[in-house]
Order: structure tokens, then C-alpha cells, then sequence
């Protein structure tokens, strides 16, 4: 008699094989279309306030899912499966490799002042290769005069010379291939770790300990 009370009252029930919530008002929806799960059970609204999908304060490493009970309950978050996990560590190194190159290289002027210099992809790339071409063109020319000008991260204009610019941009080049080298390392690494199904190495690898020589 309960259970037929709270499920004439229920605004939402709960599927444990699916564990997801429905709404009642789409229950004949859902039955027209075969779709209605025949493990459906009526839960109170202190339950979908809990474990609804905009439930605040889920426990740390834990998702919602049927308790033993069958009824709604916060029970340990899957592990990812090893090409899931591969997948996430290589999303996280484009994103560092991306991180590092805002960031910028840092780098020390002619004049002595430690500056950062932007080698930002989408945005400085370009400004710096024809940098580097005029640089070389001044200097054939035989232009040895601080002529050129360069605008750091500091937003500090620059003078420098043909040669010095192409040190400057030289370096900047080094800078972005050391980074991918780094990165092509790293994916190689998830990649065997992957094969080998090595959940641990791959579970160690991280932006900040790429250099690190596998024991």
C-alpha cells in the first residue's frame, strides 16, 4: 500500500539496470515507444534531490548508481577503461604542450634585461619566422645597426640588431621543438604503455615528469 501511494505521488522514478532518473509526466511517452525500463521504481523527492542529476555535494570518487537495494545511491566512480585513460593522458599533454607555448620563452635581451618572449601558435609564429627572414635579409645586406624592433611580454619594445634578432628568433625556434620533441615522447610513451596494458606506467605519465627516464 506504501509503494502504490508513492507511486500515484512520484514525480520522477529510477531505473537501477540503467541508473538514471524519468520523469513521471513522460511515462506514457516512453511506453509508446518500448522505451520504459521494466525495473522502474518510484523514488521520494527527497531521493531525486539527493541523487538528481543537479545534485550538489557528490562524495569525492563516487557517481550515482543502484545501491544494493535498488535504489538510488552514491556508489565507487568506474575505473576508465585503458584506451579511456590513454586518451585522457594525451588530451592533457596537447593541453600542457599548448600551456607552455602561451607562457612564453624566457629569454635574455641584448641590453641584459630578462624578458618573455611570446611564442604563442596562433599569434606570434608568424611575427617571429618574418622577424627571422628580415633579420637575414638585413644582414646579407650588410645592415649591422639596432634597426629592428621586437615587443615582448612585458609589452618593453626592443631595439636589436640583424644578429641579434636572429639569435633571438633561432632561440625561440629551439624553444617550440624542444617542447614537441617532449610531447612526441610522451605520446610514444602512453602509446607502449597502452599496448603493454600497463595501467600504472601509464597512470605515472604526466606533462612534468616526461623527461624522466623510465626505471
Amino acid at each position: 500500500m506504501i509503494l502504490e501511494t508513492v507511486d500515484e505521488q512520484a514525480s520522477h522514478y529510477f531505473s537501477p539496470s540503467k541508473s538514471v532518473f524519468l520523469a513521471a509526466e513522460f511515462r506514457d511517452s516512453y511506453e509508446t515507444a518500448g522505451s520504459w525500463p521494466d525495473d522502474a521504481v518510484p523514488v521520494s523527492a527527497e531521493e531525486f534531490k539527493e541523487y538528481g542529476a543537479k545534485a550538489n555535494g557528490k562524495p569525492e570518487g563516487k557517481v550515482m548508481g543502484a545501491g544494493q537495494n535498488g535504489r538510488p545511491a552514491w556508489v565507487d566512480k568506474p575505473a576508465l577503461s585503458l584506451a579511456e585513460l590513454s586518451a585522457q593522458k594525451n588530451i592533457a599533454i596537447k593541453s600542457a604542450l599548448q600551456a607552455d607555448l602561451v607562457a612564453g620563452m624566457t629569454y635574455t635581451l641584448p641590453d641584459g634585461t630578462e624578458d618573455v618572449i611570446q611564442t604563442r601558435p596562433d599569434q606570434d609564429e608568424a611575427n617571429l619566422l618574418g622577424l627571422a627572414i628580415e633579420a637575414r635579409d638585413l644582414r646579407t645586406a650588410g645592415e649591422t645597426g639596432a634597426v629592428m624592433s621586437l615587443r615582448a611580454k612585458s609589452n618593453t619594445v626592443y631595439s636589436l640588431t640583424p644578429e641579434q634578432m636572429i639569435a633571438l628568433t633561432d632561440a625561440a625556434k629551439e624553444f617550440k621543438q624542444t617542447l614537441l620533441v617532449k610531447s612526441w615522447a610522451l605520446k610514444d610513451r602512453i602509446t607502449d604503455a597502452e599496448a603493454a596494458e600497463d595501467r600504472a606506467a601509464l597512470e605515472a605519465i604526466t606533462w612534468d615528469t616526461a623527461t624522466e627516464e623510465p626505471a
